[in-house]
C-alpha cells in the first residue's frame, strides 16, 4: 500500500534506483560545499564595493555592477609670477606677484558588465549625464610700491610693501555635466571674468609718516580667462593580484576587454578610471598707482598686465572599486549511467544530482538523442545559487537489445555550457504468453516490485524510503517557466 501511494505521488510509474554509497558521499560533499559557501558569504560581501546583478535585457548571460568614482584635489597651477618693477624708469613703479590655485573635482558613474558564454567579455558603459567636472580657481596677489620723485629740489624716495585686504574673495567657479566617461577629446570648462576691483588702498595711510603731506592711491583690478579639460584615457581592469586582465584595459579605441573564466561561483575585479586634467589660461592684472605731493601729481600709465598660464597637466587616477560578479557553475555527480537489464514494457529510473556551485541563477535545458528509450522527467530547470536538485532519467526500452544514448545538459554556465551524460541499458524480451490461455506471468508494474521481491519485505520498505527521499528532493525542484 505504501509503495502504491508513493508511486502515484512520484513521476507516473518511475522507479528510482537506490544510490550507491559513493554517490551518497558525493551528494553529501556537494551539500557541505554549498553550506561552506553560505558561511563564507558575509565575509566575502564585506570585501567588495559593488555587487553585480543580472542585466535586465539578458539576465542569464550578463551581470552588471554600478560603479561610481570621485576625486577632488587642490592644485597650485604653474603660475607663480613676479612682474618686476614696472614701468621701467618711471618715478612710480609697482611689482606684483600672483599665484593661481585650482580646486578640481571629477566624478564619474557607469557600470562594469560581464557577459558570456564566450569567455567573459567585459565592457564599461558610462551613465548618461553620469559625469561632473568642477573647477574653483582662487588668486593670491601681493604688491610692492616704489616712489622716486623730486619736488622743489627735494627728492622723495620710498620702497615697501603695499599691504591691503582684498575687497573681494576672487573665485571663479565652473561646472559641467557630461556623459561618462569623458573619452578623448574630453570635457572642457572655459570661463572669463570681467575686471573686478580687488584692492583700493590709501598711500597716505601707508607712507604718510615717511613723506608728510603725500597723498595717493593704489588700486588693483583683476580678470581671468581660464580653461580646464578632463579626459579619461582608460578604464583599468585588474585581478585581485593587481594583474591587468588578459584583454587589457578598456579604452575608447577598444571599447571592451575580456578574461578567461576558470570556473567557480564568482569573479572579482578591481575597476579604476585613469585620466588627466589640463589647465591653461591668462590672468590679467590691472594696477593703478597715483601720488600727489605739494601740488604735483604722478601716475603709472599701465592698463593691463597679462600673465599667461604655462600649460599644466596632471594625471588624474581614481581610487579603484572592487566589483563582485556572481556566476552560475554547474556540477554533475556523474557522467555515465548504466541502467542494467530492464524488461520491455517496464522502466527503471536513476537520479542525477545537478548542483549549482555558483552564486547566480543556473538555467538548464536537458535533451537526449533517444527520447523513446530514455525519458527525461524534466527538460527545463532553474537552479538557484548554491543549491542542488535531482534530475530523473528513466530507461523504458521499447525493444529488446542494447540501448545507448547521450543526454545533453546545456546551461548558462560560463566555462562548461554543455555537459554530457552517457546512458546505456539492455532491454529484455517479455516472456511469451502461455498457449493454454492461462494467466500470463506477473509483470513488473514499474514500482520496483521485482527488486523488492528479491529483497523480501525489508527491500519493499527500503524502496518506499527511497521514493520518500526522491519526493523530498523533488520538492526542491524549480521548473523553468516555459
Amino acid at each position: 500500500m505504501v509503495i502504491a501511494i508513493m508511486r502515484s505521488l512520484l513521476y507516473g510509474d518511475a522507479v528510482l534506483s537506490s544510490f550507491s554509497s559513493a554517490r551518497r558521499r558525493r551528494a553529501r560533499a556537494l551539500r557541505c560545499a554549498a553550506a561552506a559557501l553560505t558561511l563564507l558569504a558575509p565575509a566575502a560581501a564585506s570585501a567588495y564595493d559593488a555587487l553585480a546583478k543580472p542585466c535586465p535585457d539578458d539576465p542569464l548571460f550578463c551581470q552588471r555592477a554600478p560603479v561610481t568614482f570621485q576625486r577632488r584635489e587642490a592644485i597650485p597651477l604653474e603660475l607663480d609670477f613676479e612682474t618686476g618693477w614696472i614701468p621701467p624708469s618711471s618715478p612710480l613703479q609697482v611689482s606684483l606677484r600672483a599665484a593661481v590655485f585650482a580646486n578640481t573635482e571629477v566624478s564619474l558613474s557607469g557600470a562594469l558588465e560581464a557577459t558570456w558564454p564566450e569567455a567573459l567579455s567585459l565592457t564599461a558603459p558610462g551613465d548618461q549625464g553620469g559625469g561632473a567636472f568642477t573647477c574653483d580657481y582662487g588668486l593670491d596677489v601681493s604688491a610692492q610700491g616704489r616712489i622716486n620723485i623730486s619736488v622743489l629740489g627735494q627728492d622723495f624716495d620710498w620702497t615697501g610693501d603695499i599691504p591691503y585686504v582684498p575687497q573681494i574673495d576672487f573665485q571663479v567657479h565652473t561646472h559641467e555635466a557630461f556623459d561618462a566617461w569623458g573619452w578623448e577629446p574630453g570635457i572642457t570648462l572655459a570661463s572669463s571674468t570681467a575686471p573686478q576691483r580687488l584692492a583700493s588702498v590709501s598711500l597716505a595711510d601707508i607712507i604718510g609718516g615717511s613723506i608728510p603731506g603725500i597723498d595717493g592711491r593704489f588700486e588693483l583690478d583683476v580678470a581671468l580667462d581660464v580653461a580646464a579639460r578632463y579626459t579619461t584615457h582608460r578604464v583599468a581592469l585588474e585581478t585581485l593580484e593587481e594583474a591587468t586582465v588578459p584583454g587589457g584595459d578598456i579604452t575608447p579605441e577598444s571599447g571592451a576587454s575580456s578574461m578567461e573564466y576558470p570556473g567557480g561561483p564568482s569573479v572579482e575585479l578591481n575597476v579604476r578610471p585613469e585620466g588627466s586634467v589640463r589647465y591653461e589660461g591668462t590672468l590679467h592684472l590691472i594696477p593703478a598707482f597715483s601720488v600727489s605731493l605739494l601740488g604735483r601729481a604722478w601716475s603709472i600709465p599701465i592698463a593691463d598686465i597679462p600673465l599667461a598660464f604655462p600649460i599644466t597637466e596632471r594625471d588624474w587616477i581614481f581610487e579603484g572599486e572592487r566589483v563582485h560578479v556572481p556566476l552560475p557553475d554547474l556540477a554533475l555527480d556523474t557522467q555515465e549511467i548504466d541502467f542494467g537489464a530492464v524488461e520491455v514494457g517496464q522502466a527503471n529510473a536513476e537520479i542525477v544530482r545537478l548542483a549549482n556551485a555558483g552564486e547566480a541563477l543556473l538555467d538548464v535545458t536537458v535533451t537526449t538523442d533517444d527520447g523513446e528509450s530514455f525519458e527525461l522527467v524534466d527538460e527545463a530547470l532553474e537552479i538557484e545559487g548554491e543549491t542542488e536538485i535531482d534530475l530523473v532519467i528513466r530507461f523504458a526500452p521499447k525493444a529488446a537489445g542494447e540501448h545507448t544514448a547521450t543526454v545533453l545538459v546545456a546551461s548558462n554556465d560560463p566555462d562548461t555550457p554543455e555537459q554530457v551524460i552517457i546512458v546505456r541499458g539492455v532491454g529484455l524480451a517479455r516472456p511469451e504468453q502461455p498457449q493454454d490461455g492461462g494467466e500470463p506471468p506477473a509483470q513488473d508494474s514499474g514500482c520496483a516490485c521485482r527488486a523488492a521481491a528479491q529483497r523480501g519485505d525489508g527491500g519493499a520498505f527500503a524502496a518506499a524510503g527511497l521514493s520518500l527521499a526522491a519526493l523530498a528532493s523533488g520538492l526542491r525542484r524549480r521548473r523553468r517557466a516555459g
